[in-house]
């Protein structure tokens, strides 16, 4: 016989493991906090960030984490609670978006009230999203991620050719959707006679809407549906055996799952002004599935750490110096959480900062030439890094080879048995890490930002493969 789900031995060990330390002391208050109390402090916080920075751009920022974390949590309802893998996702978030440019902008001359084009959208999704469940409730795992995958490209294709439409009663081509160059100048949100046209505006009915996504989602997840669709995700024959109504289990998850996207493809469309089919593609897919597995399928606050990793942590890669301190600051944090005991973190740290001085001040003495004076623009933790490493003029070639030299160093540390061998091979490790960021990488923070989220995620999968906030599945035969 075979049991398939939650272990709870394996739950109250993690809770054990959680309480130690001084990580788990730092912790602890934030543990004790309900969970209303903790998503009210989220609020407060996310609604005090226009107030507080005065920057169009930060406030962007902001709102898109918030329309991310949005899609991705409509997403958790389709493949974290019912566990349906459904790659036709984003084709819902499109459809939203076109039907309220078309309802509302100059490209047919309609101008319905927002809580009409709104009300539409929701409906049409919720329908669309009955229409692509129907046919799919007798498919499964890589058969239903196919026929929804031909779903979403098939949108991406009307959307870029339905500009030259061929109806019968016009001789003339029909322009839908605008092809390529899409659908501009679409309203804003009016609600009440208030127009939501700055970005502040629409970063707080963004927060709104998400702040009633997940309360009722949290509602719904401790309902009856909410627990028949992770008995359905755990096991779908048993759970039908139970006399669960499985089919109609899983058209709700795709109809609520396909209203979430198509209403915040609406907020979408108002608030950037156009759409076009580039904004739906499978990138946006990806993207999206990276937040809903890195903060754990089925919890509602890891998918929204998720949605804050993958799209604020590379906005705040793109600034160098910011950049800087994050990853030495990371890395630090690394070796504290992971190196144990701690006269081996101590005989790393003491080792990579005393032999680089001790590397550096021989290389002067003996080959000036080959280091060169620390750049005066960066910043005081920048100047002190480059003091203290040797950076040859014209690094570039030797960065790459170095990159890939590092990179086999790391997967020596990370399967090395023996502890003293760890430590005497981070040594080196951590300075040639400090090298290639200097020289290579903080240089080109678009590629930067990319290698050092794929680098996040595969270490995560590696040592929680549940996810940040995901619960610990074990199989037991």
């Amino acid at each position: 016989m075979e049991k398939f789900g939650r272990d709870e031995w394996v739950a109250q060990a993690e809770a054990r493991r959680k309480a130690r330390g001084a990580l788990g002391r730092v912790t602890a208050p934030w543990e004790r906090l309900p969970p209303w109390a903790r998503f009210a402090l989220f609020v407060v916080l996310a609604a005090a960030v226009p107030q507080l920075i005065h920057n169009d751009y930060v406030i962007r920022v902001g709102g898109n984490f918030l329309l991310y974390g949005a899609l991705a949590l409509g997403l958790n309802v389709v493949v974290g609670y019912a566990g349906l893998l459904d790659l036709g996702y984003v084709a819902f978030y499109g459809m939203g978006g076109y039907t309220y440019a078309l309802l509302s902008s100059p490209q047919f001359g309609i101008h319905w009230p927002t809580w009409a084009s709104i009300l539409f959208v929701v409906v049409l999704s919720l329908g669309l999203g009955l229409l692509l469940g129907s046919p799919s409730l007798r498919l499964v795992g890589d058969y239903l991620a196919i026929v929804t995958l031909g779903f979403g490209q098939i949108f991406v294709q009307l959307a870029t050719s339905f500009d030259r439409l061929q109806v019968p009663w016009s001789d003339q081509p029909l322009n839908l959707t605008g092809g390529p160059n899409g659908v501009v100048n679409i309203d804003p949100i009016r609600l009440f006679d208030f127009a939501f046209k700055t970005v502040a505006h629409n970063y707080y009915l963004l927060l709104a809407t998400l702040a009633l996504i997940v309360i009722g989602l949290h509602h719904l997840n401790q309902s009856r549906v909410g627990r028949a669709w992770r008995a359905m995700r755990e096991d779908p024959l048993a759970a039908e055996a139970m006399g669960m109504p499985t089919k109609r289990l899983k058209l709700l998850a795709f109809a609520l799952g396909a209203a979430i996207a198509g209403l915040f493809g609406a907020l979408f469309g108002a608030w950037q002004g156009n759409v076009f089919p580039s904004n739906f593609g499978v990138t946006l897919l990806i993207l999206l599935y990276a937040m809903v597995i890195l903060g754990g399928l089925g919890s509602l606050a890891g998918v929204l750490i998720g949605a804050f990793s993958l799209s604020v942590v590379p906005e705040m890669l793109r600034e160098v110096e910011l950049s800087r301190y994050l990853f030495y600051l990371g890395g630090l944090l690394v070796l504290v959480t992971r190196l144990r005991p701690w006269r081996h973190l101590a005989a790393a740290l003491v080792g990579t900062i005393g032999g680089g001085y001790l590397l550096k001040l021989g290389v002067t003495n003996f080959w000036p030439t080959l280091v060169t004076a620390p750049q005066p623009s960066v910043s005081p933790l920048g100047r002190m890094v480059q003091n203290w490493l040797i950076i040859p003029p014209n690094a570039t070639l030797i960065g790459n080879l170095v990159f890939v030299f590092v990179v086999l160093l790391l997967l020596f540390v990370a399967r090395a048995q023996n502890a003293l061998a760890r430590v005497v091979a981070l040594i080196p490790t951590l300075y040639l890490l400090a090298f290639v960021w200097e020289t290579r990488l903080a240089l080109e923070p678009s590629i930067t930002r990319l290698l050092l989220l794929g680098v996040l995620l595969i270490v995560l999968m590696v040592y929680r493969p549940q996810g940040i906030l995901g619960q610990r599945r074990v199989e037991i035969v």
